[in-house]
């Protein structure tokens, strides 16, 4: 039993209550433990807040800073000027997407606050700056139809069409002149956030057109759901999703309000399943290797899709182009090729720009084909048109696998070398510009000096041996007196053909920098074989004193260049005789991974590129 004064407790209740601090000091004592989410930090757009939202630690930057938490979505804000505390209750529906609700401006400073707020309290929408695109939920090719309030615009399908990016979808609406409203137009759409809520699935993207100029005009919210459907296309095409609709409707401002079912909205869409561009296939011998690179290694070209779809990327991997197979019209007529031929019309995609191209695609070799493209058109009978194709013009791109065969190389032999680096003296030599780089010009020199006293011999006593120490490679080599013979430069010889008097082969440095080409196209023009025919890949030794003009390039065995004037490295070689007549004295050779034939590999490919 408790001793003394009944009043006692009663005191003791009520020092407690004084040495307690007061309500506003406790929420401001909090203030340090009251952090928004780290997930939340950032920079955010609100519909109808004209500045950008920061959200950092513990402050909203159009709000105030937060004082008070509790369950991990209910906030006290207290705003930096003024006796004014808000609650916000916020919520992330999506890593890009946060909605609040919040009360009006109070003096009451506790987490009650909170309490005024009320479930059709008006709920506000943002939209994270920097967000990070992801898949569209609406995936291949699609028709729709839609209302803009005035009725259904049916009367010609509207189409949305997939872009490189996953993330990304073309929308073409067409024009119906029995519905006011309704108009031909074109939208792109980029996918930011999808979320689900009960029944109902949402969906907010930012959209590119002609008017939209702020975020304001870009951002849309969408609700939508599937039901079964008969696809306008026609068919099913075997597809899983064929013959399923989408209903979509669309805000009609940069916010989520009023979309509480997909019938109704500013602008609502019924979407079909709509036929793919892929009716056919790509040569079968384009399979075989499921991935093609050009000389540089600057594209890949893959096939996909059981081989219906060729993926163009760069070297990073990203997609650029997608090419679906439409039609195969067959070997292209008049086509100068010693291997098979076929022209395509395929259905091009690159960025959420569509439509048709003309492609003829050459076997050269099992690892080695080349692919000629045309115009790009909207409509499909226009593709292969002679205003759009011209197979006497259009570009070659030339393709190897990851590991050609090598093969052995044409004309063995020991050949001199002469005109080397001709044309890049005689460029040197001309007068320069006021906008010359004097510097660079500088190094130029520095190089080619370097080039030219390799080992102390001048650059003119270079010879070139062809599958003398390997039956599959080329060297170059320097000589100077009694002095050891270098090797300047080697290369592996793969595929070869003839187009027109013009020789093709594919080569491989067998040495090269990190900077240096993966492959190069030796381009040649030669006289007579012993036998009076004219020279071919292959061909055996030439008649003594004839001459080859060579050019080569390391992007693709271009058309337009000048064998021994024009290219990447242009020169000319004469035939001096067979492998077996070099000399048994000959000085023993530089291993191809000494530092010397390193070093001069390393000039050489420099010196290329001036």
């Amino acid at each position: 039993m408790l001793s003394g004064p009944p009043w006692r407790p009663f005191l003791i209740i009520a020092l407690l209550l004084l040495a307690a601090p007061p309500l506003r000091y406790a929420a401001r004592h909090s203030e340090s433990l009251c952090l928004f989410p780290e997930r939340w930090q950032g920079s955010w757009f609100q519909s109808g807040v004209r500045q950008t939202i920061s959200i950092r630690l513990n402050r909203f930057s159009t709000k105030g800073r937060c004082i008070a938490s509790k369950d991990d979505d209910k906030f006290l804000i207290m705003k930096e000027s003024g006796n004014c505390y808000r609650c916000l209750s916020i919520h992330q529906v999506h890593d890009n997407v946060l909605q609040y609700k919040e009360t009006y401006c109070s003096n009451v400073d506790t987490l009650d606050l909170c309490s005024q707020i009320t479930g059709d309290a008006l709920l506000y929408s943002m939209f994270r700056l920097d967000a990070i695109p992801l898949p569209c939920p609406f995936s291949g090719y699609h028709t729709f139809f839609y209302n803009r309030g005035q009725g259904d615009c049916n009367t010609l399908a509207s189409t949305m069409e997939p872009c490189t990016q996953d993330s990304r979808l073309l929308l073409r609406y067409q024009a119906c002149p029995d519905v006011s409203g309704s108009e031909s137009t074109v939208e792109e759409l980029q996918c930011l956030a999808t979320w689900k809520e009960g029944s109902s699935r949402y969906l907010v993207g930012k959209i590119e057109h002609g008017h939209a100029t702020s975020n304001e005009d870009k951002y849309r919210c969408f609700v939508y759901d599937r039901s079964p459907a008969t696809s306008v296309g026609g068919g099913t095409n075997g597809r899983e999703d064929d013959g399923i609709a989408y209903r979509v409707a669309q805000s009609g401002d940069a916010t989520c309000n009023g979309l509480f079912s997909p019938t109704e909205g500013s602008r609502t869409m019924t979407l079909y399943r709509a036929a793919s561009p892929s009716r056919c296939k790509f040569p079968s011998w384009m399979s075989t290797h499921g991935h093609w690179h050009t000389l540089d290694y600057r594209r890949t070209y893959s096939l996909r899709h059981r081989n219906t779809t060729l993926r163009i990327a760069d070297s990073e991997g990203r997609e650029e182009t997608r090419v679906q197979c439409s039609e195969v019209r067959g070997p292209l007529a008049g086509a100068s090729s010693n291997g098979e031929n076929v022209q395509i019309i395929g259905h091009f995609t690159i960025g959420c720009q569509s439509g048709y191209v003309c492609m003829v695609f050459y076997k050269r070799d099992q690892h080695v084909i080349e692919v000629q493209s045309g115009a790009l058109t909207r409509r499909f009978e226009e593709a292969c048109s002679k205003s759009n194709f011209d197979k006497n013009r259009a570009p070659y791109v030339t393709l190897v696998t990851s590991h050609p065969d090598q093969k052995k190389c044409p004309h063995t032999g020991r050949f001199t070398v002469s005109g080397l680096f001709k044309r890049r003296r005689e460029e040197r030599a001309a007068p320069q510009t006021e906008t010359s780089n004097s510097g660079a010009q500088g190094d130029t020199t520095d190089a080619e000096e370097g080039l030219r006293m390799i080992e102390g011999c001048p650059l003119d006593l270079v010879s070139l041996l062809v599958g003398c120490d390997a039956g599959d490679t080329m060297e170059f080599r320097s000589h100077c007196g009694n002095t050891v013979t270098s090797i300047v430069s080697a290369y592996t010889c793969h595929a070869g053909w003839s187009e027109n008097g013009t020789h093709y082969l594919i080569t491989t440095p067998l040495s090269r920098s990190s900077l240096g080409a993966k492959r190069y196209c030796f381009i040649y023009t030669s006289s007579m074989t012993i036998s009076g025919e004219p020279s071919v890949p292959g061909a055996g030794t030439m008649l003594a004193g004839a001459t080859v003009r060579f050019s080569t390039s390391s992007d693709t065995c271009s058309r337009s260049l000048m064998p021994g004037t024009t290219g990447v490295l242009a020169f000319n070689i004469t035939n001096k005789g067979t492998c077996t007549e070099i000399s048994n004295n000959s000085p023993p050779l530089i291993n191809y991974n000494s530092p010397l034939f390193l070093t001069v590999t390393v000039i050489l490919f420099f010196a290329q590129f001036r």
